[in-house]
């Protein structure tokens, strides 16, 4: 599924900016993909799927722990990416030796990666009966990006755009994923929290 978007990263979570909701993640969440995932993982998972079924709740409470993971500010994630750029940071420290200048910087087209992979414990009446292990993938292309850097931070983004995918695995298989096409950086954005880059 692609979606377009015209829309700001800053303040944005990463589950805001890739519009997903704890319902959409919920409906991806099976009991046969929970056992395949257990199985996948080498756990004992004899019991699991009796337990399941007296467990009606069980999608939305994992979809509850996936949004928790997904609640990382999505500008940091796309500063992270660029604060690996040797002549931007050269260009930060620059900006702050000199606290009265600021430069723009055009970054060429770029891709980045972003991931994490934390584990889910389900339990049955007080005893973990398996974890999942979980991978959160974000993958970003970039292009037209023109930062303003003032004393050694990103203070503003002038423009730029992206394409970006997600997806979300348990155990190796997929759960849930969504492509973002054409989305602004967006124009003429000043950044609350500026993004130290130099020190």
């Amino acid at each position: 599924m692609a979606l377009t978007a015209a829309a700001t990263i800053e303040g944005k979570t990463l589950q805001s900016f890739l519009q997903v909701t704890r319902e959409e993640l919920a409906a991806h969440i099976d009991t046969a993909a929970i056992k395949r995932a257990a199985q996948t993982a080498g756990q004992t998972a004899r019991q699991l799927p009796e337990q399941l079924t007296k467990w009606p709740q069980l999608s939305g409470s994992l979809a509850d722990h996936l949004c928790g993971f997904l609640q990382e500010n999505a500008i940091t994630i796309f500063a992270g990416a660029w604060s690996t750029y040797a002549e931007l940071r050269k260009q930060a420290r620059e900006t702050l030796e000199h606290k009265d200048t600021s430069s723009t910087v055009a970054l060429g087209d770029h891709d980045f990666t972003w991931a994490v992979d934390p584990a889910i414990d389900i339990l049955w009446n007080g005893q973990r009966i398996v974890t999942l292990p979980i991978a959160i993938e974000l993958a970003c292309t970039v292009s037209g990006l023109e930062l303003t850097l003032r004393e050694g931070a990103i203070h503003a983004i002038a423009s730029g755009q992206c394409n970006s995918k997600a997806n979300i695995t348990c155990a190796g298989y997929p759960m849930w994923e969504r492509a973002l096409v054409n989305v602004d950086l967006p124009g003429a954005l000043h950044l609350e929290h500026p993004i130290a880059l130099a020190h």
